[in-house]
């Protein structure tokens, strides 16, 4: 391999040395345990333990620094080449062009240090920590970024906005994500006293002494305070990490910067986007808004990352904007939607949860345990599931799988979410048909598209006929093999 002149390479920032500091306290403690187990009581002895110990620290102190000496990287015309390691030496060539994202953390404690971690992903990625992570200066950091994806002035500077943003938050906040967060909190709180959780429950919050007022029994009262405060707490971090959301888009680049007090930012080519994903939460029905959401190798990867595009807007507001990275597919060459016998298949799990629940209540108040306590969390649930199916209904008028001219379209649902998704052929890794027992005596069949990702990624339809299945994955799988050979281009 070629060598390069020293004054080439670029170091990583001194805060790597703080970063890979844990890594070493556990050699850094071996003196103390050395120390401990042998408990010398002569002079000379003590003197011997004591240098080794300081021996020890000043060979483990120099190691470390040897090691953050040894980050280096290069930015060459057509690659970065990268090199770590004093001890253990690991050398890396990337070629820009198989790089497929990059995502920049900036958090509090990074930015106080005026450092970034620089995570670079490649096809090869399969984890958080990407194919290449290094701490740069902010000057290093834009100058890699600026070399990796050749970016140009221009494009569309597109701001989240509050009000889209707070929408935002709500419809991602989960009240159970929240507890399970917050719940080690509370329980060390209630060992503090064992009528502390319950005294603040049922006295000390406001909100629970609001709901009590208005005819809700003290012990539905304090699980609701519990579910607000689940909720509250992740639509706070939703906030602190989306707040200021803000995408430059181009033709040939995308680049997204996000965050309160600990920022971050995600960088791709456009001609890297392996799916784009339309979505519309059930508030954002009710408001005429969507959004849109990218998937790349290195999207939706890092901790709290959902590989927004566009939040919350009005659909020719996305589709305008779309429309600078891609061609959206207009005509339709197959088009294949549940057939009206698996209407019920939608609706099944739905109306038999509402038919539980109606028996539970009966019984309940047969045996005489219908009481206020039992009674307003069964109405609740029960208004939850005829909502549900309600909602599963109109899943079932929405979905179909078509096949465009350019790119694969799913209209389905997801969660509490209906979606539309836009795959191109030659970023579609395989297909797979599957059928559950039952299916097989209809002739009904479920439909998965895997796409490239870190993991394992579908997109997937439900209840579609077994014949219109296998006819449309033929001609999915036709225009697989004529997108990949490049006769047509995107």
């Amino acid at each position: 391999m070629k060598k390069h002149s020293l004054k080439t390479y670029k170091k990583a920032h001194i805060y790597t040395l703080f970063d890979s500091m844990p890594s070493f306290v556990v050699l850094l403690a071996l003196p103390i345990i050395q120390h401990l187990l042998f408990n010398p009581t002569s002079l000379p002895a003590i003197i011997a333990n004591y240098g080794f110990s300081g021996l020890f620290v000043i060979l483990v102190t120099t190691a470390l620094i040897l090691e953050y000496k040894s980050m280096q990287y290069m930015e060459k015309d057509k690659s970065v080449y990268t090199k770590k390691g004093f001890f253990f030496k690991k050398r890396a060539d990337i070629p820009y062009d198989c790089i497929q994202s990059v995502f920049i953390e900036k958090s509090i404690l990074y930015r106080l240090f005026g450092a970034r971690k620089f995570i670079v992903s490649t096809p090869g990625s399969y984890s958080q920590k990407g194919s290449y992570s290094i701490f740069l200066r902010k000057r290093n950091s834009k100058a890699l970024l600026g070399k990796i994806f050749q970016k140009k002035t221009g494009g569309l500077i597109y701001h989240g906005g509050s009000l889209r943003i707070l929408l935002m938050a709500a419809t991602w906040s989960n009240s159970l994500t929240g507890l399970l967060v917050a719940a080690p909190t509370l329980y060390e709180l209630s060992k503090v006293s064992d009528t502390y959780l319950t005294n603040f429950l049922r006295h000390s919050s406001d909100i629970t002494n609001y709901i009590i007022k208005i005819g809700v029994p003290p012990a539905v009262s304090g699980l609701a305070t519990l579910i607000l405060i689940g909720w509250g707490f992740t639509y706070f971090v939703q906030l602190w990490r989306y707040s200021f959301f803000k995408a430059n888009i181009s033709k040939s680049f995308i680049h997204i910067s996000r965050g309160f007090l600990s920022r971050s930012e995600f960088v791709t080519s456009t001609e890297k986007i392996n799916a784009i994903q339309i979505k519309q939460s059930i508030l954002m029905m009710i408001l005429n808004l969507k959004s849109a959401y990218i998937r790349t190798i290195g999207s939706g990867v890092q901790k709290g990352d959902k590989s927004l595009l566009i939040p919350a807007d009005r659909e020719e507001t996305i589709n305008r904007i779309l429309g600078i990275i891609t061609t959206l597919p207009k005509k339709e060459d197959y088009l294949v939607r549940p057939v009206k016998t698996e209407f019920m298949a939608y609706l099944w799990f739905p109306f038999y949860s509402i038919l539980g629940t109606v028996a539970a209540m009966f019984l309940l108040r047969h045996f005489g345990y219908f009481g206020d306590i039992v009674r307003i969390p069964l109405m609740v649930i029960l208004c939850v599931f005829i909502y549900w199916l309600f909602f599963r209904m109109y899943s079932y008028k929405s979905s179909s799988i078509t096949i465009c001219e350019n790119a694969v379209k799913i209209d389905y649902f997801e969660r509490m979410n209906i979606t539309r998704t836009y795959i191109p052929y030659d970023k579609i890794q395989y297909v797979r048909v599957y059928q559950s027992p039952f299916q097989r005596i209809y002739k009904t069949a479920h439909i998965k598209i895997f796409i490239y990702s870190n993991k394992k990624k579908s997109y997937k339809i439900k209840y579609l006929k077994l014949h219109k299945v296998t006819q449309a994955v033929d001609l999915i799988e036709t225009k697989m093999k004529y997108y990949h050979l490049g006769n047509m281009h995107i």
